[in-house]
Order: C-alpha cells, then sequence, then structure tokens
C-alpha cells in the first residue's frame, strides 16, 4: 500500500505538470502524512542531512570552473589550438569541435556546460566554413557528452556519494572509455565530412601551431593540474629527497583550486575579465547549481524511502534466485537506463535508479567502477535523444535550429555512442584497466 501511494503520487504529481524535484520530494512528503512510514521530523532532518557533505561541495565550484573558463577566454584558446592541429585535414573543423569538447570536458564536469561553450565558439565558424548546419551542431551536441565521461565528472561524484565509491577511481575509470568514445567522433567527423565533401582549410604552419600552443598553455595548465593533484606523484628519492607519494587533494579540493586558477588565468593571464565579470559570471551560473541541489535533495529523498521500504533489497534477492547472469543484468540496466532516459536528466536518473539498482549489481558481483562507467554512458545517450535531452535543447539555443533538427542532426554520430555503451558494458577491461594499474 505504502509502495503503491509514493509511485501514484510521483506520477500523479508529474502529470500534473511539477517539476521532477517537486515530484520527488512532494510524493515522499504526501506519502509520510497519509500513513506515516517515515515521521514528518525525520523527512526534515534528512534533508538538511542530504546537502551536509563534503563531497558534493565538489558539484558547484566545477560549475563555477567551467563558467569562468568560458568568460576569461580559455575556450576559445583551446579551440584555436585543436583547430590549429587538425583543422586542415578533411573534416577538420568536425574533428576541432571534438577535440575541443574533449578538452573541456577535462574541466568542466558538465555535459551542458561543454555544449553551450564550444557551441557558442565554434558554431559560427562551422557554418561559415561550409560545413552545414546539421553537420556542426550534431558535431558539438555529441562530443559535448563526453563532459560527464571524460573526469572530472558530476554524475560520477553523485554516484559515489551514494554508493561510497572511491571518487578518484570513477574518474581514473572514465579515461579510457572517454578517449576511445572521442576517437569514434573523431572517425565520424572525418566520415561525414568525406561524404558531404566540405571544403579543406590551409593547413597551420608549425609557427602558427607552436603560437596557438603558447597561447592556449595556460588553459591547459588546468586539467593537468586537476589530475596530478587528484592522482599526486609516484614514489621518488632523488638527490637526497624523498617523496612517499599519493594524492595531493581531494577531488572536492581539486574543483576548488580549479575554480580559483580559472579566475587567476582569466583575471590576471589572459585578462578577459575583471572582478565584476568574475561575480556576474558566478551569480548567472548559481541558479544552475541551486537547481542541481534541488533535484539532489529530493531525489535522494525519494531514494531514503524506497530503500527504507525495501525495494532496493527484494529487487536484488529476486534477481539473485532467479539466477540471472550478470550479462542478462546488465543488458537488462541498459534497456532500463535508456526509457528512462526519454523522462528524466542525468541527476535524478543516478539519484533514483542507482539506490535500485546498485546493490542487485553488487549481489551479481559487478564491479561498482565499471558499473559506473555503463551508468554515465547511457545518461550521455539520454541527453540527445528526446524528450528531455539537455545536449539538444543546449544546441538548439545556440545554432537556433528547432529542438527536433538538432536530434536529426546528432542521430548519425550516436552510433558511436551506442557503440561505446556495449563496448563498456561487455569489456569491463576499458573501463577498469587504469584503475586496476594504478591502485593494483
Amino acid at each position: 500500500m505504502t509502495i503503491a501511494v509514493l509511485l501514484v503520487s510521483f506520477f500523479g504529481l508529474l502529470l500534473l505538470g511539477a517539476p521532477v524535484a517537486v515530484a520527488l520530494g512532494g510524493s515522499a512528503v504526501l506519502t509520510s502524512l497519509l500513513l506515516s512510514p517515515i515521521p514528518p521530523a525525520v523527512i526534515g532532518q534528512k534533508v538538511l542531512a542530504n546537502l551536509d557533505h563534503f563531497t558534493l561541495m565538489a558539484v558547484p565550484f566545477f560549475f563555477f570552473a567551467a563558467a569562468l573558463m568560458e568568460t576569461g577566454g580559455l575556450v576559445r584558446r583551446l579551440v584555436n589550438l585543436a583547430n590549429a592541429l587538425v583543422g586542415h585535414l578533411r573534416g577538420g573543423l568536425g574533428m576541432t569541435a571534438v577535440l575541443s569538447c574533449m578538452m573541456f570536458a577535462a574541466i568542466s564536469g558538465s555535459s551542458p556546460a561543454t555544449v553551450a561553450a564550444v557551441g557558442r565558439v565554434l558554431y559560427p565558424s562551422l557554418v561559415k566554413e561550409g560545413y552545414s548546419p546539421r553537420y556542426a551542431i550534431g558535431s558539438i551536441a555529441t562530443a559535448g557528452s563526453l563532459g560527464i565521461l571524460i573526469p572530472p565528472s558530476i554524475p560520477m561524484i553523485l554516484y559515489g556519494f551514494i554508493t561510497e565509491t572511491s571518487i578518484t577511481r570513477l574518474f581514473l575509470a572514465g579515461v579510457v572509455p572517454g578517449l576511445i568514445y572521442g576517437f569514434g567522433l573523431l572517425i565520424m567527423a572525418r566520415f561525414l565530412a568525406v561524404r558531404t565533401k566540405v571544403p579543406l582549410r590551409p593547413k597551420a604552419t608549425w609557427a602558427e601551431r607552436g603560437a596557438a600552443l603558447r597561447s592556449a598553455g595556460p588553459a591547459l595548465l588546468l586539467p593537468v593540474f586537476i589530475f596530478v593533484g587528484i592522482y599526486g606523484f609516484p614514489h621518488f628519492a632523488l638527490f637526497g629527497v624523498s617523496y612517499e607519494g599519493g594524492a595531493i587533494f581531494t577531488p572536492t579540493e581539486a574543483a576548488v583550486m580549479a575554480t580559483a586558477l580559472a579566475l587567476v588565468i582569466g583575471l590576471i593571464v589572459y585578462r578577459e575579465t575583471t572582478f565584476k565579470g568574475a561575480i556576474e559570471t558566478i551569480v548567472a551560473t548559481a541558479p544552475s547549481v541551486g537547481m542541481i541541489f534541488f533535484i539532489t535533495t529530493n531525489a535522494l529523498l525519494f531514494a531514503f524511502f524506497i530503500t527504507q521500504l525495501g525495494i532496493p533489497q527484494a529487487v536484488s534477492q529476486l534477481l539473485v534466485s532467479l539466477d540471472t547472469p550478470p550479462w542478462l543484468f546488465l543488458l537488462l540496466v541498459n534497456v532500463i537506463l535508456i526509457i528512462v532516459g526519454f523522462f528524466l536528466e542525468g541527476v535524478p536518473t543516478i539519484l533514483m535508479f542507482i539506490p535500485l539498482l546498485f546493490p542487485a549489481a553488487k549481489a551479481l558481483g559487478i564491479d561498482p567502477v565499471h558499473f559506473c562507467i555503463i551508468v554515465v554512458v547511457n545518461i550521455e545517450l539520454g541527453l540527445i535523444h528526446p524528450p528531455v535531452g539537455l545536449n539538444l535543447y543546449v544546441g538548439s539555443a545556440v545554432s537556433g535550429l528547432p529542438v527536433w533538427e538538432v536530434f536529426k542532426a546528432v542521430l548519425p554520430w550516436m552510433v558511436v555512442t551506442i557503440g561505446t555503451l556495449l563496448l563498456v558494458t561487455y569489456v569491463p577491461a576499458v573501463s577498469l584497466f587504469l584503475p586496476n594499474l594504478v591502485f593494483n
């Protein structure tokens, strides 16, 4: 009865047009008031407890770092560097879009932010150079999904927070799949460009490439700084000086340092922003951060309810009793998450369904790190298909094309996303190679 009331009230609120966060929290509160499975006082305590975690502080700071990179001139210089390296190839400007998204993804942790930042710089150039609007926005909207696979990644932070899995391991696990996904998109960029016979650009000279590299050097320091800070240096002894090795700071502290460094580079090195401009950027980004935390709080409250009602444990026991093989379970997970992606964006998907699916995955012996990468790639797929694919809406805002046209534009590129999903699902070594190499 309690489960029925919880689910009916949740879907009822959604049908009435309530935001997802309101439907999640409202259904939990309504169920508590009607049937009192959990006292209302405990709900209030749980809401505060959901936000009182050091790990979650990384989320707003990675958002701020991405915004400051865009307004401080860092994104434009990364795009110029990518263009100098591959812009002369057939489909070079499309490949530039993919490379730029990969570099920006190594700092932002957010796919929509990646699409917005790179798209505003590159989309007009792609169209001006003779690429069709579909090709231009298709490449950016799809490659932008790399923002949550190549570390740092906000969904990985939330997954690690819920499952108590090492976020450092999760970040490292995203590197190889992210590079494979990016390489596949580079191949697709060239393939589609050859079919449409886009014009070639003149090849950059070595002097121009050197100038682009020097200009982008401070921006490139950010991902290197984050990576070295989180994973540290190996143990060494040199000229009587020894270092024990290990991490320098946590992923949350890395987010704070990335924000500070992006601010310093924009203010002092590139001088393309001011203190007033930086404050305006942070204020403009704050609503997005507030939205994430509003959804997080309510989704965790909903997840707390279903956990207290024993639903995850029941699902886990059912799958184990049916002797479900891991390959079939992972196939079911992919199907479920693809369907969920039609209705929910990435953050509520993780916060609602990981408490339900993770115990079953653990009971079947699936590595938590491997499982996380599967979930993240599924979310990437959800970002580029309607009706709630955020990258489609951001791409529409950048290009001026209708959302349905943006979706048709990403369809050829989606082949790479689906191929990457199958690869990471059934070849665990793709995700686990680096974490096992570093930590074992």
